[in-house]
C-alpha cells in the first residue's frame, strides 16, 4: 500500500515537471520567434544604448509606422521589451539587457557558419 501511494506521488511529480517545463519551453520559443524577425533584431540594435521613442526608430528600420508598431507591441508581449510613457511620447527599452548576450552568441555562431561555407565555397571554385 506504501508503495502504490509513493508510486502515485511520483508520478504526480513527474507530470508536474513535464507541465512545468512544457511551459518553459513555450515561453523559450516565444521569446526565440521574438529574434527571428530581421526587422525586430534591427529594433533591438537600435536599443542597445539605451531607451528610444518609436519616432526615433522609425527612419531607421526602413519600415512604415503601422508596421513598427506591429514589431514593437509582438516585443513588448512576449517579455523583451517595456514601455513607458512620458506625455505624448512613448519610450521603450529592453526589459532584460541579457537579450543582447544571446544576440551575440547567435552572431559569433553565424559568423562561424558563414567562414566555413566561404572555405567550401573555395574548394568548389578551385575544384
Amino acid at each position: 500500500m506504501r508503495f502504490a501511494v509513493l508510486q502515485e506521488y511520483l508520478n504526480i511529480q513527474i507530470e508536474l515537471r513535464r507541465l512545468v517545463n512544457d511551459e518553459v519551453y513555450e515561453l523559450h520559443a516565444r521569446v526565440c520567434k521574438s529574434l527571428s524577425s530581421p526587422v525586430r533584431l534591427r529594433i533591438l540594435d537600435l536599443l542597445r544604448d539605451g531607451e528610444r521613442t518609436e519616432k526615433d526608430m522609425l527612419p531607421l528600420t526602413g519600415v512604415s509606422q503601422p508596421n513598427l508598431s506591429l514589431h514593437l507591441k509582438y516585443l513588448r508581449e512576449n517579455g523583451v521589451l517595456e514601455r513607458r510613457q512620458k506625455g505624448t511620447l512613448v519610450y521603450y527599452r529592453v526589459a532584460h539587457p541579457e537579450i543582447f548576450e544571446a544576440i551575440d552568441i547567435f552572431r559569433r555562431i553565424l559568423a562561424k557558419k558563414l567562414a566555413k561555407e566561404q572555405r567550401l565555397a573555395r574548394r568548389v571554385v578551385r575544384w
